[in-house]
């Protein structure tokens, strides 16, 4: 009996203040917003970071330094990488003399793929900003150790916010609220 009384309180503990657990949750339903939308475009969210990643490179990137930089496992960015190259997306430009060692590089399709998807993504944005508020970007920038200036995309972090599309924090909260998430900003505490 006493066993029971000690898990229900760790688990009384832990639904109220998981930090993974709510991490977890945002994470689905963010990724729901991108993934509905990214979809009518044929692409999916890990693909989109992907051709962003090869389009904002200076040349060829092996995959294990795409995954490094994406904060994904090898075998995420492989099977990707597949479905990309069978796509004509990506295109295998280096290979080692053993053939074990490989580099990919955006195809012409990959960018055709990437610039039709751009619509999609932007309402998917918009919708994750009026959710999380204007600040969440470089907010979790900071959190993920990002240099704000220099987002994963390479760019200059003010060219993709628009201050003139941001919403009240407080309509994020609420929006945010109504979907069962915790307050995230400092000022929706």
């Amino acid at each position: 009996m006493e066993s029971h009384t000690i898990a229900d309180d760790l688990a009384a503990e832990v639904a109220g203040a998981c930090l993974g657990m709510r991490v977890a949750r945002l994470h689905r339903v963010v990724a729901r917003l991108y993934e509905q939308a990214l979809q009518t475009a044929g692409l999916t969210q890990p693909q989109m970071e992907v051709l962003v990643s090869l389009i904002c490179a200076a040349g060829p990137v092996r995959p294990t330094e795409l995954a490094a930089s994406l904060m994904l496992e090898r075998s995420t960015i492989s099977r990707n990488l597949a479905l990309m190259q069978n796509r004509g997306w990506v295109a295998v430009v280096e290979t080692s003399a053993t053939g074990r060692a490989m580099s990919v590089t955006i195809t012409d399709a990959g960018i055709a793929a990437f610039t039709s998807a751009g619509p999609a993504w932007r309402r998917a944005q918009a919708d994750a900003t009026r959710m999380l508020g204007p600040d969440a970007a470089p907010m979790l920038d900071q959190w993920l150790g990002l240099d704000a200036a220099t987002p994963a995309g390479g760019s200059d972090a003010k060219a993709q916010y628009n201050p003139g599309a941001e919403h009240e924090q407080g309509k994020a909260a609420t929006a945010g609220k109504e979907l069962g998430l915790p307050a995230l900003l400092p000022s929706d505490r």
